[in-house]
């Protein structure tokens, strides 16, 4: 049986009891992965060097092929290496998952590490309680990525399709498509193999449906993305029938032809619900409705859209969901500079992270409703009061405020979570003293809030001192482990016009 990265290795005689070899120390150990390491990199290193502008066409094709292949035996190997990590404790100490810690140390998406982490534990040996080994969960799939044979495409496809299936599907018979799957991946695309494996699912679970109502409920879902260049967002909402009827309500009542149409044709309120009911007066009003539908120029679609926001927009007004969120007003926060608001151009932003232009800004101004609130707060970015000091350990509501005017969401480096999905972080822990000051505050969100600590994989957080590039914003320095200088780094999401400065030459990495 081969044993360490999952590869075989040559065949070699059983060292006598008691040798050297026959119990190899740590530093032995280290020592190997070192020098394979060193190898490695030595390769790269070759192939860079080599100049392929006079290279034939037959040589060209095959370095294409070598180091396709081998890229994909390398990731294989990787996930028994990350599960080898994850199983020895790597991430223990970090108080963070092992997800969060991974993105931190690799600079990948949260959602790309948790991939990672599911399928090295579906393409690595386990072990089971008394240390008897265990085949990987899909043994053929792990093999083809150890060969080289297929990507990480591939192995998608058929994690996918397996998960997809039922729990009447059996495990032999999940192993049998596994493997065929698998064999089936080595000669096709992707593509093909998921137009294969979506036949195979049909002839091996015909009854698949979910029919568990706990089934249909994990698979809701409510997605926003965007915007696109026009300003235009996209929602996406999985339902189940609950859902569903919950919104043809909505559609029904609220989105029928004159309903929520002021006399412009602008949004408004419901005029169909406004309508007596006794007397001349309900006759006149009800044909003045009647009317208003003929009229309303919105498509079905758009109508739909209206009620939908309409029904939103009275919850909020009803103020069924409290009044405070993350020390926020559960209102339409928004920000802008006054330099934008004075050229009418520019965006605005929400504390959800909405990018508002500024003539809707204003737009929104002179048509919201009285019975919601709105905030508002124009910044030059640089004034930034409130001083608490050591009195009190969090922060107020205005603080918050003026951090949402300033950093607008997580100042992690590359993060989108917005001020309404943040907390209030002491760049000076107030355990070490540090001080509820609007300028030694910022905002994290709770996945990065965790990954502030002194451990190996720890971040820190200081504020660029006067000078430096990034002057007053929050640097988070990377685990010495990911990079040795600790150079601060600054979030640029939420402030795209920093993508347009001038590069600084000699920037102050203000290293904690």
């Amino acid at each position: 049986m081969s044993s360490g990265g999952g590869g075989n290795g040559p065949a070699h005689t059983a060292p006598a009891p008691g040798s050297a070899e026959a119990d190899p120390s740590p530093v032995t150990a280290v020592s190997a992965v070192s020098a394979a390491r060193a190898a490695l990199n030595a390769a790269i290193a070759d192939l860079a060097a080599l100049d392929t502008r006079t290279t034939g066409v037959e040589d060209l094709l095959a370095l294409i092929i070598d180091s396709d292949h081998a890229a994909r035996a390398l990731t294989g190997l990787g996930q028994t290496w990350l599960h080898r990590a994850v199983q020895a404790g790597a991430f223990t100490d970090t108080g963070l998952t092992c997800a969060d810690a991974l993105s931190g140390l690799l600079h990948i998406d949260l959602p790309e590490a948790r991939t990672r982490l599911r399928r090295s534990m579906l393409l690595t040996e386990q072990t089971t309680l008394t240390g008897d080994p265990l085949p990987p969960r899909m043994p053929g799939t792990a093999a083809a990525l150890r060969d080289g044979a297929i990507s990480l495409a591939h192995v998608t496809v058929i994690d996918t399709v397996l998960r997809e299936l039922s729990p009447a599907v059996d495990a032999q018979t999940r192993a049998r498509a596994e493997e065929q799957l698998a064999d089936l991946a080595r000669q096709i695309t992707p593509a093909t193999l998921r137009r294969a494996a979506t036949r195979l699912a049909g002839w091996i679970d015909a009854d698949g449906a979910l029919t568990d109502p706990a089934d249909r409920r994990r698979r809701r879902s409510f997605r926003i993305s965007g915007p696109d260049r026009h300003g235009m967002y996209t929602a996406v909402i999985v339902c189940d029938a609950e859902g569903a009827a919950t919104l043809e309500l909505v559609r029904d009542t609220l989105g029928a032809p004159g309903v929520t149409l002021d006399s412009n044709g602008d949004r408004a309120g419901d005029s169909e619900n406004e309508v007596g009911d006794s007397g001349d007066g309900a006759e006149t009003a009800a044909a003045a409705a009647a009317a208003e539908r003929v009229r309303d120029p919105r498509t079905a679609a758009q109508r739909d859209y209206d009620a939908v926001f309409t029904a939103i927009t009275r919850t909020l007004a009803r103020r069924d969901l409290g009044t405070t969120h993350r020390g926020l007003p559960i209102s339409l926060i928004l920000t802008t500079t006054v330099a934008d608001l004075a050229a009418r151009a520019g965006l605005a932003l929400t504390a959800g992270g909405t990018a508002l232009p500024i003539a809707d800004l204003l737009t929104l101004a002179g048509n919201h409703p009285d019975d919601l609130d709105t905030w508002l707060c124009i910044t030059d970015l640089n004034d930034r009061p409130l001083h608490l000091g050591r009195s009190r350990r969090t922060a107020s509501t205005e603080q918050r405020l003026a951090l949402f005017a300033t950093d607008h969401g997580c100042t992690f480096p590359g993060c989108t979570a917005p001020a309404t999905r943040t907390q209030v972080h002491h760049v000076t822990d107030w355990a070490h003293g540090g001080t509820t000051d609007i300028e030694y505050l910022t905002y994290a969100c709770d996945r990065h809030h965790r990954q502030i600590h002194t451990g190996p994989l720890g971040w820190a957080t200081t504020i660029a001192p006067p000078g430096h590039r990034w002057a007053g914003r929050t640097l988070w320095h990377p685990p010495a482990l990911a990079d040795p200088t600790r150079e601060g780094r600054v979030n640029h999401h939420f402030h795209p016009g920093d993508l347009l400065r001038d590069p600084d030459p000699d920037p102050d990495p203000g290293r904690p």
